[in-house]
């Protein structure tokens, strides 16, 4: 290749002799001047086109490259590739750090983009929830005013909405904090279930409206009921009436009056148990061999009904075992008396022991009866609240401010047909 190039450069330097009359020196100085600029060019090009490889290389996370050794910036460059590792590092080890964070944070938060995409999100929202969401509108199949609130919201908010999940019932807090960052608007959603709280305080205040109730109304019973009771052991048969019916209106009045004084005084006696349950005394108890005793119970008083369990093996718990068989009994009472007063051709009721989406256990008291309103569910543990003629209200709330006692919960689920009440253990 040399000698073939030599060979034409004679050529080329004869010819340009013969033609323009050129002295051979002239030609090969203009010639060695063309030569030293296209290998200058070449150079050029060759040296900005390394540093604009490598600085594509930098853009997309690529250090394996390097200039040579003899380049005049490869120091320069080298510091640069350093401190740009350094921040790489340092922002992997902080979204591994958030990470952290949320995955053991107790408090339930979102983060999502202007659009509702959920971008992070802590362990505590699929728990708070009892599901994991990846958009906001996903909230809206619970209740379709949440999303619409952190959609809407493009400045510092708060509000509280009620939730439900299959058995979860809560009632949620929730605070909208907004951002821009480069540009682009995040929401930080805050979630935190004040229904602990509502329950405590609502509690507290049944208790202090039955002390007062109790005090005043069992002052103003109790000699009714005794003055009522003299006076009809006073009464004597030799009495003289105008008239027989006089004297026969007369006691019944007066028997009328001690029998409902003596009522109201029992019932004065189930309103105190709401202002004056005693603390739970824990023990481990098996909870299939409880429901067995129950079942024994009521089939042998209402021998119509059929009752069916279904418990698995070792199914234990801690709990005080007469509050707790006081729970269930009233929950069997209601079931019973439910499938009393319809045309039920086959009334059973169904004990059963499960463990719901949260791995808590719990046990479902079901029966094929009528089921209830939804005007009597919305009111139905409220004490003194009752859709029986002989009814006191007392029982539900009981049972459930039993089951709050230990860090439970009482529950009732929509049911095709009939009514299923659900005792979630803490």
């Amino acid at each position: 290749m040399a000698a073939c190039s030599l060979v034409g450069m004679g050529m080329l330097l004869q010819l340009a002799i013969v033609t323009f009359g050129l002295s051979a020196t002239t030609i090969v100085i203009t010639f060695s001047a063309i030569l030293l600029a296209v290998w200058l060019h070449h150079i050029f090009r060759k040296e900005k086109r390394v540093p604009m490889e490598l600085f594509r290389a930098l853009a997309n996370g690529d250090h394996t490259l390097g200039l040579p050794s003899n380049h005049p910036l490869r120091q320069d460059f080298r510091s640069a590739q350093a401190q740009m590792q350094a921040a790489q590092l340092a922002a992997e080890q902080q979204v591994q750090f958030i990470d952290a964070v949320f995955s053991h944070m107790d408090l339930a938060m979102l983060i999502c983009d202007d659009h509702g995409r959920i971008i992070e999100q802590s362990a505590a929202v699929t728990k708070l929830l009892g599901l994991k969401i990846k958009h906001i509108d996903a909230l809206a199949n619970n209740n379709p005013q949440i999303s619409d609130f952190i959609n809407k919201t493009l400045k510092n908010s708060r509000q509280t909405f009620s939730w439900q999940n299959n058995e979860l019932h809560d009632t949620l807090y929730i605070q909208v904090s907004t951002l821009w960052i480069q540009t682009k608007l995040y929401k930080v959603i805050t979630l935190q279930s004040i229904k602990e709280e509502l329950n405590a305080k609502e509690q507290h205040a049944y208790k202090q409206l039955t002390k007062v109730l109790t005090h005043e109304v069992a002052n103003s019973i109790t000699p009714l009921s005794s003055m009522a009771q003299t006076c009809i052991a006073l009464l004597p048969d030799s009495l003289s009436f105008d008239e027989e019916e006089d004297k026969q209106d007369l006691h019944l009045a007066l028997s009328t009056l001690a029998s409902r004084s003596a009522h109201l005084s029992e019932f004065i006696q189930e309103f105190r148990k709401l202002s004056s349950l005693p603390a739970p005394q824990l023990t481990t108890v098996d909870l299939g061999g409880l429901l067995k005793n129950i079942k024994q119970l009521f089939c042998m008083q209402h021998t119509g009904v059929t009752f069916i369990i279904e418990v698995p093996d070792n199914a234990r718990c801690v709990l005080d075992i007469n509050q707790i068989e006081q729970v269930l009994i009233n929950l069997c009472k209601n079931a019973v008396e439910a499938l009393d007063i319809c045309d039920q051709n086959n009334p059973m009721i169904t004990l059963k022991i499960i463990k719901n989406d949260r791995n808590k256990l719990c046990v479902d008291i079901i029966d094929n009866g009528p089921g209830i309103t939804e005007q009597a569910q919305a009111m139905m543990f409220v004490p003194f609240y009752t859709t029986k003629q002989q009814g006191s209200g007392i029982g539900l709330s009981l049972s459930r401010q039993i089951m709050l006692q230990h860090g439970g919960e009482l529950v009732y689920l929509q049911k095709p047909q009939g009514a299923c009440f659900r005792c979630i253990f803490g």
